[in-house]
């Protein structure tokens, strides 16, 4: 019996199941049909609905039940598919124009904040130009003097008795400033996808434009290297000045979920930004937003940059500007950095392993004990550069391209990279070939390296130094 009332239970659970089923089905069928259909399978429901309690009214015809109002009772029940779906679109018409007209309202803020963000509001400076003539005869000749006057007028402080204001610049200065913070919900989308790329165009624009005179002087060329440091501190200078900081937060900020950087989501736009002297490390910025692993970033300008911890793991970095930025212990593992610039930069503790570096311009670089395992460095510019206790092991590279650098001490290679890719260059003319020296003088050789550059010889494995300076 409890067998029986099991099959029971279960029969009718997997009843019920293909009801929802079907029920499930038949709305997403009608969800994708137009307006007309959904209003004649509500009119063929009436019509079933009628011939059922028409049939019930004909058999109870004779009973003393029948009546007015349970005929009304019939129509009612009737016409209700029919009034229930034109009840439905009057209700979604209402919901669309209600949806419509907060479209406009976000539509008019932003156009509003656009336009304060990009400062047209910003009062002009008034220039006054005054010419005076004056005449007169001497020696019988007439002489004319024109003298022109020029000024130029802002808009000033007001003189108050009782309290102290400011000018209508700096007040439209501080409205520039509001705007940007209040394009961060429709860069984050709270207004809908489509109002996130406009806005993110307007604000990598208005960093652009913020930076542009500085970065014109860096193109000029011919610069001295105090007036190259100079105007990277000026780069950081603008960064860090209320625009700069409001800009940012806006630009590193992160989703809605706070599980990453918004940047993120504009792969195709990301190619060629110009981010020259931001500050991933800013207060207020999360540490989740220095995650920029698998991005595209070719040709972007990170010119004096603070970039230190930030992550470009398998990123693309071609040709990027990485000008005297600040890249402490960040993470380029596996990233591809051909013909990038990073004259100057600061690569202490990075992660360079397995990086694409061909071409690189590492001039006046500093790669203190920087990772460069694996890494590609064919042809890249290593003069003056310091390499102190930087691990090359199983990397691509010359002799040539290593005695042009700064410092070489403590610099990790294995026996292999010393027998494939600097013995040859390194020994004297007179010199014989590797294989032609014994054991002994293999030995010795490798000594004599280690003790003229100071770096370090380790087994083919990299786990134990074999070769030691003195």
């Amino acid at each position: 019996m409890k067998f029986n009332k099991g099959n029971e239970e279960m029969a009718k659970w997997n009843i019920w199941k293909k009801i929802t089923e079907t029920i499930s089905k038949s709305k997403a069928w009608l969800d994708g049909q137009s307006n007309a259909v959904k209003v004649l399978c509500a009119g063929a429901m009436s019509v079933i609905i009628f011939v059922l309690t028409y049939f019930v009214a004909i058999k109870n015809s004779n009973s003393n039940s029948n009546s007015v109002g349970y005929w009304n009772f019939i129509i009612l029940i009737v016409s209700a598919p029919v009034a229930f779906v034109i009840w439905h679109f009057r209700d979604e018409n209402n919901r669309q124009q209600i949806e419509n007209q907060r479209k406009d309202i976000n539509l008019k803020e932003f156009q509003k904040l656009s336009e304060w963000v990009s400062g047209a509001h910003l009062p002009e400076i008034k220039t006054v130009s005054k010419t005076t003539q004056k005449s007169s005869l001497k020696d019988g000749a007439e002489i004319t003097e024109q003298p022109t006057e020029q000024s130029e007028e802002y808009a000033k402080k007001l003189d108050a008795a009782n309290f102290d204001t400011f000018s209508k610049r700096d007040g439209a200065v501080a409205l520039q400033i509001s705007a940007i913070y209040n394009l961060l919900p429709f860069f984050r989308g709270d207004y809908g996808e489509s109002f996130r790329l406009p806005a993110f165009n307007l604000l990598k624009s208005a960093w652009q434009a913020m930076q542009q005179d500085s970065l014109k002087k860096l193109d000029e060329g011919h610069l001295f290297d105090l007036e190259r440091e100079e105007i990277f501190e000026e780069l950081r200078q603008k960064a860090r000045s209320p625009i700069g900081v409001a800009l940012t937060h806006v630009l590193l900020s992160l989703n809605q979920e706070n599980t990453k950087p918004n940047l993120q989501d504009f792969h195709e736009m990301l190619p060629n930004i110009c981010l020259a002297g931001i500050n991933f490390h800013l207060s207020g910025v999360s540490e989740i937003a220095r995650d920029l692993s698998d991005l595209n970033l070719n040709g972007a300008d990170f010119r004096g940059a603070i970039l230190r911890e930030t992550k470009f793991q398998n990123s693309k970095l071609r040709r990027a500007k990485l000008n005297d930025a600040e890249l402490i212990e960040v993470n380029l593992q596996n990233a591809d950095l051909l013909l990038a610039n990073l004259q100057g930069a600061g690569l202490r503790r990075a992660n360079l392993q397995g990086a694409d570096l061909r071409l690189v311009n590492f001039q006046g670089a500093r790669l203190l004990s920087a990772n460069l395992q694996s890494a590609e460095l064919k042809m890249a510019r290593l003069s003056n550069v310091n390499l102190a206790n930087v691990d090359l092991q199983a990397a691509s590279f010359d002799w040539e391209q290593l005695k042009a650098s700064k410092e070489l001490s403590g610099v990790r290679i294995t026996v292999n990279d010393f027998i494939s890719k600097i013995y040859s260059d390194w020994k004297k003319e007179n010199d014989p070939e590797w294989e032609a020296l014994t054991n002994e003088k293999q030995t010795k050789a490798m000594q004599q390296f280690c003790d003229e550059t100071k770096m370090l010889i380790l087994n083919e494995y990299g786990t134990q130094q074999i070769i030691p300076p003195l």
